[in-house]
């Protein structure tokens, strides 16, 4: 959850209509869940009260570190006044314009990732003077 707090976008993993969808979107972590905010809409109706998955990911270009974590669980909408209030203090900012009236977390049931050395992709392709 470290590798977490370090980023704001991410990837919303959620069935609509039987199929896999992927939809992007800000986020900040608060007692280890994540949260975001939403309109209403079909990101919101299949996310609700289901089996949600969210991907986030990062590169240091200086040292090459690249990372993933994927955490999944059941994101529910925070509609309690003194809970919502609380969250006020919390940075989730959307980027994209529009009312975005709902905000969910999703608390963590299974978090995984990897953190790896990105290779130099261009030294496979490219001779050495002298060679063939």
């Amino acid at each position: 959850m470290e590798l977490l707090s370090s980023g704001h976008l991410g990837r919303l993993g959620v069935i609509v209509a039987g199929r896999p969808e992927i939809f992007p979107i800000n986020y900040a972590l608060h007692e280890g869940n994540v949260l975001f905010r939403t309109g209403s809409g079909i990101k919101f109706d299949a996310a609700n009260g289901n089996q949600v998955c969210f991907e986030a990911d990062g590169f240091d270009p200086q040292t090459r570190i690249a990372w993933s974590v994927m955490v999944s669980g059941v994101a529910t909408e925070i509609a309690r006044l003194h809970e919502l209030l609380e969250l006020l203090q919390v940075p989730v900012f959307p980027w994209e314009p529009g009312a975005k009236p709902h905000m969910v977390q999703i608390e963590p049931e299974q978090v995984t990732g990897r953190r790896f050395s990105a290779v130099d992709l261009l030294g496979d392709f490219v001779t050495q003077p002298g060679s063939d």
